[in-house]
């Protein structure tokens, strides 16, 4: 069987090839008219119960397709402008005897307005009986998996929300995407529907059963009504107790609405609820393409000052800061001016008759152009009470109030480190701690009128207001925020003397960067052994600078400076599979990100490049070693790299070269990592390949795995014939992360179930780091349709693939 051993057919290493490169989907496929009698009875149950939503779907292009089982159906959607790289997912359960198309109905709104493509999953099984009526958390699991990789959807890239009972379930649904190392949802939303402790899942996690932290890595943000119906199994109580739960067992609760006007579905039927749980995500999204690091400037110091607040003025960065002599500032054109200090003309008397002193002075320019400063005018010793000024500059250089009454205050007026910037919507935002609130916490308010005044706002954008046993180690205090020039907010807060980042799509509700991981002052600076007042700002060339307050152990306050650089992280799956369980050396292998590359280029040649549109690729293995990367195509959002040759197993680093800005990541290296190249190049569904058919020992035909479906566009499996008893047939596989196996003996392949011989198992012998495996279909599998296809190479197995076999 010699000829067999690497089959060329140039046709099907075309597709292969073009598969290398990312794909645009079809955005607007049609419904689905014919599904497994159990599914097309279950999908007329659901045209019957709501005709309106039913249509609403259709209407709107959304794909019904059927489970695995053939017992139900998922709708997927994606906006028409949205191609396959770089999408985005809501993946939504819907509650007790309700429907996926009621789900799409709710979330359509909101997520076509922010790019964001829908997967909603009918997992009540209406025309079954329970306990077989729903799918459990691990069914779900199942069924959801292949649906997002069909849709392209790298990890981290989805949302995963369930209301009602889907919330119920969906903490262990979110369980099992992390023990599958799929890890596909940034965010999962618990909506009305607590982790109950009499559910057999809940037991099991508690009984350890899956390690003693299986929630390692989550986000959630749980929503509740004050009016729910069921406060101890929906509501607000619930969901507490549920947010106590995901934190004892690893994750994490960045954010935690509690509506107390709102009933059991408020979440659904408030718009601005649905905008704050995609702004989150979209936040998420962010916010884990990008990690930060802190670089001190040892030359700038200000002795005996505190109570930094920065700005660009006018082109200018100004610096004010606090302690002896009264506020000074600080002008330079980079924010290097630590030395020459001037006074604010008007500031000293500018709160006279107030009642009140001026004391922190934030920087800003009006939206006409004008100088102001935001002042924070503080009561006299023994009295309480600290209310926020604003003060324009005047024709003569001074700054007096404008308007003459005070432009904000809270109910105890008593407020603490302002900081204000400019919103997405064009609206002035203030930041501020209400010190005189039983929870002193960090709290926004809005302007309506440029900043001539502001009301209340929201009372928890760090999402430490409801925490249990509050105090100093979980409250975020002395807020500071900028808007970027790039999108989004960057924000900092103190905690025990220590800062922590903070990211945010609306500037409203924030969440951890860097995993939640503090700055500590004596990295700042030697001898620094606290923070206090952090500020930001952004310069015109993109730099960003972080001033503050330096306690130094006895010597007196300071305050000094540091650079926030952002480096965009990268996530490497197998280009073939599209799984992050790791890649081998030689592989192929598909690096995404944003602003990689200023355009699309593709290697036409062997040798490949190691610089591809003015971009390379360099990996620093476990054992210190950096090579770089041969090159198959580069863009803005994708690279596609094979691993360099004799990298070492472990954790490695990836560094993309000449991308606009700092772009890094890591990648798992293991010996070996099997993936199969698919037709429709998103690793799943049909494989990348061909059928050959033998009889004593000579060929016969050579036909593909796969043929394009007229109605959805997508290639599916042809059928396979088996021809006579005494044919052979052999599957010919494309793939990557193979031909290292450690022995030909170590490369099994399953397909419907059954081991199948492995005739061989190795490199494809032309197309740089293309592998190929033939498989020898059991006989015994004629007749059996569709079946999957596993590649295991040692203890690691391949994406799973799907051929059809015939008599």
């Amino acid at each position: 069987m010699s000829g067999i051993a690497r089959w060329k057919l140039s046709g099907l290493l075309t597709l292969v090839m073009v598969t290398l490169a990312a794909g645009e989907a079809e955005a607007g496929s049609p419904v689905q008219s014919s599904l497994p009698p159990s599914a097309q009875a279950l999908l007329e149950r659901a045209r019957q119960a709501n005709p309106t939503r039913y249509q609403f779907a259709i209407d709107r292009g959304a794909k019904i397709s059927a489970t695995a089982d053939g017992r139900s159906f998922l709708l997927s959607w994606f906006p028409s402008s949205t191609g396959k790289n770089g999408r985005t997912m809501i993946v939504t359960l819907h509650g007790s005897g309700s429907w996926a198309f009621d789900e799409f109905y709710l979330w359509h709104e909101v997520a076509a307005r922010h790019g964001h493509g829908i997967i909603a999953l009918q997992w009540w099984l209406a025309n079954d009986s329970a306990p077989n009526d729903y799918y459990g958390p691990e069914e779900v699991h199942h069924h959801l998996v292949p649906a997002v990789l069909a849709a392209g959807i790298a990890p981290g890239r989805a949302m995963l929300h369930g209301f009602s009972r889907g919330s119920a379930n969906l903490y262990y649904v979110r369980m099992f995407d992390l023990m599958s190392k799929n890890n596909f949802f940034a965010l999962t939303i618990a909506n009305a529907g607590g982790a109950s402790t009499s559910y057999p899942y809940y037991q099991q996690v508690v009984a350890g059963q899956y390690g003693a932290r299986p929630f390692t890595g989550a986000r959630f943000a749980t929503f509740c009504g004050g009016l729910d119906p069921n406060p101890d199994r929906d509501g607000c109580p619930a969901m507490r107790r549920t947010a106590d739960f995901i934190r004892l067992y690893g994750g994490t609760v960045d954010v935690a609405i509690e509506d107390q006007s709102v009933g059991h579905g408020g979440m659904q039927q408030t718009a601005a609820h649905l905008e704050s749980m995609v702004t989150s995500f979209n936040g998420l999204l962010t916010s884990a393409n990008t990690s930060w690091t802190v670089r001190p400037d040892a030359n700038f110091l200000i002795s005996n000052a505190s109570i930094p607040n920065v700005g660009l003025v006018k082109g200018e960065v100004w610096l004010t800061v606090g302690g002896g002599g009264g506020i000074r500032l600080f002008r330079s054109a980079a924010g290097e001016n630590s030395v020459s200090a001037q006074t604010i003309n008007g500031l000293g008397n500018s709160l006279s008759g107030t009642g009140y002193a001026p004391t922190e002075t934030v920087p800003r320019e009006t939206s006409s152009g004008q100088r102001a400063l935001y002042v924070l005018g503080l009561a006299p010793p023994g009295s309480t009470g600290a209310v926020l000024y604003r003060l324009i500059e005047n024709s003569s250089g001074q700054f007096t109030r404008d308007p003459n009454e005070l432009v904000f205050t809270s109910q105890s007026r008593f407020i603490g480190v302002p900081d204000v910037y400019t919103a997405n919507d064009g609206r002035l935002r203030l930041i501020y701690v209400d010190q005189g609130s039983t929870r002193g916490n960090s709290r926004t308010a809005i302007s309506v009128d440029g900043g001539r005044s502001f009301v209340a706002e929201y009372d928890n954008p760090f999402n430490d207001l409801i925490v249990n046993m509050p105090g100093a180690g979980n409250t975020n205090v002395d807020p500071a925020v900028l808007r970027l020039a790039g999108g989004g907010y960057l924000a900092v807060t103190m905690r025990l003397k220590r800062l922590y980042l903070f990211v945010s799509a609306d500037g409203r509700i924030f969440l951890p960067l860097n995993g939640g991981a503090a700055i500590e002052a004596s990295n700042f600076r030697p001898g620094a052994t606290g923070f206090f007042d952090p500020t930001l700002v952004q310069l015109p060339d993109g730099r960003i600078y972080m001033y503050v307050t330096l306690e130094q152990g006895g010597q007196p306050e300071a305050v000094g400076r540091a650079e926030l650089v952002p480096a965009r992280i990268v996530a490497t799956t197998s280009a073939a599979s599209f799984l992050d369980y790791g890649v081998a050396p030689d592989s192929i292998t598909a690096l995404f990100g944003s602003g990689l590359a200023a355009g699309t280029a593709v290697a036409t040649a062997q040798p490949l490049p190691t610089t591809l549109g003015g971009v390379s690729v360099r990996i620093r293995d476990s054992a210190g070693v950096e090579r770089v990367s041969p090159l198959f195509y580069t863009s803005p959002g994708q690279i596609n790299y094979q691993v360099p040759a004799g990298s070492a197993s472990g954790e490695a680093r990836v560094t993309v070269v000449g991308s606009s800005s700092p772009t890094e990541g890591t990648v798992l290296i293991q010996p070996a990592m099997p993936g199969i190249f698919t037709a429709n190049a998103d690793g799943a569904g049909v494989p990348a390949g061909s059928v050959l058919r033998y009889r004593n020992d000579t060929l016969l035909a050579s036909e593909p795995l796969f043929v394009r479906d007229g109605s959805g566009g997508r290639y599916v499996p042809a059928p396979i014939s088996l021809g006579e008893a005494g044919d052979q047939h052999y599957l010919v596989l494309f793939g990557t992360g193979w031909r290292n196996r450690a022995s030909s003996s170590s490369v099994r392949a399953v397909v419907g179930g059954v081991e199948a011989p492995v005739v061989y198992a190795g490199a494809q012998g032309y197309y740089a780091g293309l592998d190929q495996i033939n498989i020898l279909i059991p006989r015994e599998l004629a007749g059996r349709g569709a079946v999957d296809v596993t590649v295991i190479v040692g203890a690691q197995s391949s994406n799973t693939v799907q051929v059809r076999i015939g008599q």
